[in-house]
């Protein structure tokens, strides 16, 4: 934050450090009465609903675009950190909101990656040219990509 939106400085540096402690306390006294186990439950649901469609599609899927990738981050983590912020509100406290609040990723992950594998079916033309040499680059190994496709 210091260098990326203040403009660096040792003055910006600190003024970060404290605003991102403020932070953190005031979110760690927020949810001071949870379990570890809950807390730890949610991080991984948003960072699932979030990072792995994009890295699971990123590195599988050659028909991934970038317009996909973004729009599907902002469902798949908007969603979750949405239902985690209502389960900590004390929204829909029994039944099938408890769980699906509680327990978001199991329809946040579908969402992500449903948004980012219809964004990018809709949007063909922003997908790399050399998209299929890369997945090559990235899944053969070096020998065998040195024989078959010199180059990569």
């Amino acid at each position: 934050m210091s260098h990326d939106i203040m403009r660096g400085g040792v003055w910006a540096f600190r003024l970060s450090a404290v605003g991102a402690g403020l932070v953190a306390t005031a979110a760690g006294l927020a949810v001071s009465g949870k379990a570890i186990s809950v807390l730890v439950g949610w991080a991984f649901a948003i960072a699932a609903s979030s990072f792995c469609p994009l890295l699971v599609l990123g590195i599988w899927w050659a028909r991934l675009t970038w317009i996909g990738a973004l729009t599907g981050l902002i469902p798949g983590g908007g969603a979750s950190s949405a239902a985690v912020l209502a389960s900590l509100l004390g929204v829909g406290p029994s039944g099938w909101w408890a769980v699906l609040l509680g327990v978001p990723a199991i329809w946040t992950v579908p969402l992500a990656f449903a948004t980012m594998v219809g964004v990018s079916l809709a949007t063909p033309r922003a997908v790399p040219a050399d998209v299929l040499h890369k997945l090559l680059a990235l899944h053969l190994p070096e020998r065998v990509r040195q024989q078959t496709a010199p180059g990569l």
